[in-house]
């Protein structure tokens, strides 16, 4: 679509073992029985979107202020500690572009995990009530693992208090749809009950953004490698399955979420993909 871009907003990055994103990396043998964990850096990052008829929308928000401090539980921030300087949350990233988020039409969520939802929070003061989509099975999933009455798990992604921002107005939606012209959502399995995937048909081609549901380049392609954090591991082949159709349909180019050695080669805002 003629006048669609795109940036990516930077927040920052995200240390832990790479047997999170890659199951069994480098299983024990007889010759290496003891082989050593890998510790890596993973980006975090939101994409926003400018389009010419429906403004700025975003997909995910980053993390909120606190995250990378005492916000999360101690054992979780041991887990998964986070990296980020102020100016790298969302508020940071749009102030770079001229922007607010009073700037911003609509946002989509790919999932609630803290690290995709918890940006939301710089909307509780916006002066108009901010629309969201979300994945239906994700929400409900998350706010039952959060709300239930027994002790949730300290290592768990979903956060009570992400539920609880003010002023946010969601949509939930259970099938894949195209949101406006140039702009579709897909739904996938794997990672969660169903991840919200993002496809852009930009002027100069297609781009594929599958959020968690396809972590980094090694959980993709012929060959894929599960992650090791998922929901359904019959979900997540479906879900590698619908993206690499997707890819062939439209010859697209696909962004991962925590691929490191991918992110260093993107270009961040304020540069815009057109």
């Amino acid at each position: 679509m003629k006048g669609l871009k795109f940036t990516i907003l930077s927040h920052g990055y995200i240390e832990n073992d790479l047997a999170w994103n890659i199951a069994m990396p480098d299983p024990a043998t007889k010759s290496n029985p003891n082989p050593k964990p890998a510790w890596i850096q993973a980006p975090s990052y939101s994409v926003l979107i400018s389009h010419p008829e429906n403004g700025y929308i975003l997909y995910d928000a980053g993390s909120c202020l606190g995250d990378e401090k005492d916000r999360r539980p101690a054992s979780m921030t041991d887990i998964f500690p986070l990296y980020i300087e102020r100016e790298e949350f969302l508020d940071g990233q749009l102030h770079k572009l001229g922007l607010t988020v009073e700037d911003i039409s609509l946002v989509i969520l790919s999932h609630m995990h803290w690290d995709h939802s918890g940006g939301m929070g710089f909307f509780e003061d916006k002066s108009t009530v901010q629309k969201v989509i979300a994945s239906k099975e994700d929400f409900s999933f998350g706010l039952t693992e959060t709300m239930a009455p027994y002790k949730v798990a300290e290592d768990c992604a979903y956060f009570r208090e992400n539920y609880a921002f003010r002023n946010l107005d969601y949509e939930l939606i259970e099938e894949d749809c195209s949101l406006c012209e140039g702009i579709d959502m897909i739904l996938l399995p794997g990672h969660t009950p169903a991840v919200l995937g993002l496809v852009l048909h930009l002027e100069s081609g297609t781009v594929i953004f599958p959020s968690d549901a396809i972590n980094n380049h090694a959980n993709y392609g012929p060959n894929a490698k599960s992650p090791g954090i998922i929901y359904d591991t019959l979900g997540f082949r479906k879900t590698v399955k619908k993206v690499m159709e997707l890819q062939k349909k439209y010859h697209a180019r696909i962004i991962y979420p925590h691929d490191m050695e991918q992110f260093r080669e993107l270009k961040t805002a304020p540069y815009f993909y057109e």
